[in-house]
């Protein structure tokens, strides 16, 4: 019996849909089960600002610490550079500015606007760059740094 002649009843598609159902894993995680813990180390010398653990940071969100560096040196209006494991920023910036920075970097470059999920990567396109995810396969365009 093929499967166009079995679903025309309801007790076929109930089987059908029984079959499928049965090969699925039994836990299916949601987008948001998965959570990111960042804990920056932050080091205040005279008029710099010195991420110690910045490589790290940007593993965790899989992601170039050269790409993190770029949006923290943009949007705090600070030079910064990438040393090693480091993050040197010329000039002060207090843990909260930091936290608030990081917080806006996941948001748009990071978390997915579709699904909420964090396993994400950046793709470049001809001229245009994209946000997409390995959850739910949402592709969205992300700006330029």
């Amino acid at each position: 019996m093929s499967w166009e002649n079995l679903i025309r009843t309801k007790e076929g598609y109930v089987k059908v849909l029984d079959k499928v159902l049965s090969t699925l894993p039994q836990t299916i995680g949601k987008a948001g089960d998965r959570l990111i813990v960042l804990k920056p180390e932050i080091l205040h010398e005279s008029r710099r600002t010195i991420v110690t653990n910045f490589k790290e940071l940007a593993e965790k969100l899989n992601r170039e610490p050269a790409h993190l560096a770029k949006f923290i040196s943009k949007e705090s209006g600070k030079p910064g550079s990438v040393g090693g494991e480091r993050l040197i920023i010329q000039g002060r910036l207090t843990n909260e500015e930091f936290r608030r920075l990081i917080e806006l970097y996941v948001r748009e470059f990071v978390k997915c606007p579709v699904c909420g999920g964090l396993d994400t990567k950046i793709v470049s396109e001809r001229r245009l760059r994209f946000l997409v995810c390995e959850v739910c396969g949402a592709k969205s365009p992300i700006r330029k740094l």
